[in-house]
């Protein structure tokens, strides 16, 4: 019974897109068939088993979720909407060390949604990808996390703070020495403007940085032998932006705030 239920869920794709369509609201055949781009032969065959499985039901010419249907649906979700996250970049995941990201938020990974790999052009490997700093530029706010170091972050956040974007950001310890170390100047500037913050985060951050504006998300991760390339994970989906907000709120609450120097 479990095999045969879990194959009923999973091993159709039009039983899948049908229940995933039910969920929203009950539907004649009619609006089935328009709305899956699908003929009646080939649904009601889908529809026989979901009925004698008794996930859905067929009452006043509608076809709906039975309550037992729409437990399991709702559970299947974010299963599906995970599977959708990982196999779309499936060896972007592969490679990276995921557990980096902490627990809380990798168990609700599907936020992230429709995700793009983005990299610098070949004859620019150490400089941001483009499509990341085309969005940065045209940010309202931009709030990040980093354990790597960037030459290009004081010079590109002292300019856009300059034209009112509001700025704050979390750093370990070993990012803030060497950043006072050979950035003095440009980090008391930063530190100088109303509509910027930075905080020290001395538990480890271990991924290479997360970027959240009202714009996007952009997350990067390390490889799993540790190394670094200059590539990111970008969505522009809204749960994706809550979703870094939420990582950057996490951090936050354990980072200590530098106001001056």
């Amino acid at each position: 019974m479990k095999l045969a239920l879990l194959g009923t869920l999973f091993l159709s794709d039009k039983r899948k897109d049908l229940l995933l369509l039910l969920i929203e609201k009950p539907m004649n055949i009619d609006e089935i068939k328009s709305t899956l781009n699908v003929t009646s032969s080939a649904m009601m065959t889908q529809i026989k088993i979901l009925i004698d499985q008794g996930i859905i039901l067929y009452e006043n010419d509608q076809y709906q979720l039975s309550s037992f249907g729409e437990v399991i649906v709702k559970k299947m979700v974010p299963l599906l909407n995970t599977l959708m996250v990982f196999e779309d970049n499936k060896q972007y995941w592969e490679n990276h060390k995921v557990k980096g990201i902490p627990a809380h938020l990798l168990e609700s990974i599907e936020e992230l949604g429709s995700c793009e790999l983005v990299e610098p052009e070949l004859n620019r490997m150490y400089e941001l990808p483009k499509k990341f700093t085309d969005n940065l530029v045209q940010s309202e706010y931009i709030m990040e996390i980093s354990s790597s170091f960037s030459p290009a972050y004081p010079y590109k956040y002292i300019e856009l703070a300059r034209k009112g974007v509001r700025i704050s950001v979390i750093i370990t310890e070993s990012v803030f020495e060497r950043f006072e170390t050979e950035y003095l100047e440009q980090l008391k500037d930063y530190l100088r403007m109303e509509n910027t913050e930075l905080f020290v985060c001395k538990e480890d951050i271990d991924f290479a940085s997360s970027v959240v504006t009202d714009r996007f998300l952009s997350l990067t991760l390390f490889y799993k032998n540790g190394m670094f390339h200059n590539h990111a994970m970008m969505s522009f989906e809204m749960d994706a932006l809550k979703w870094g907000e939420n990582m950057y709120q996490f951090y936050r609450k354990i980072a200590q705030e530098v106001t001056d120097l």
